[in-house]
């Protein structure tokens, strides 16, 4: 599988975020699961394949079983059947690709951010337009969060 291409821009926004008031429930913080990204994309994500790297040591269960399934990709539906985009990570690499360009790599970093790369404009629109916060990061940013 290749990399992704010279063009590539990368993004940056916090993993926590403060959630909307409901009735009944007191405000507070939701953490953005590798799910709700994933839904953010809509079609474009659907026809990518996921490859996983968990970089905890002792990653949940779920995260652990995800990687494995992933190995040689897994399309994004069978993804989201899996119980771990639905919780919290810890550190890893989501890398999505179109056939077998890599178009698309999300980083958990200490559950505190999610970081974004891909030459895709409409991608990084998208994350801009639901994460406010997502600001540019430099090629030495991203590579010190690996």
């Amino acid at each position: 599988m290749t990399d992704t291409p010279s063009t590539t821009q990368m993004i940056s926004f916090a993993a926590w975020r403060d959630s909307a008031p409901h009735v009944g429930h007191a405000t507070g913080q939701h953490y953005v699961t590798l799910a709700e990204l994933l839904v953010r994309l809509g079609s474009y994500g659907l026809g990518l394949t996921w490859r996983i790297q968990v970089f905890d040591d002792h990653p949940h269960p779920g995260f652990a079983e995800l990687a494995r399934a992933s190995a040689h990709g897994i399309p994004s539906l069978e993804l989201l059947a899996m119980d771990a985009p639905h919780l919290q990570a810890v550190d890893g690499d989501f890398k999505g690709y179109a056939g077998s360009d890599l178009v698309l790599t999300r980083r958990e970093c200490d559950s505190s951010s999610w970081d974004v790369r891909t030459a895709d404009e409409w991608v990084l629109s998208e994350i801009r337009r639901h994460y406010p916060d997502a600001r540019p990061m430099t090629a030495a940013e991203w590579d010190a969060t690996n």
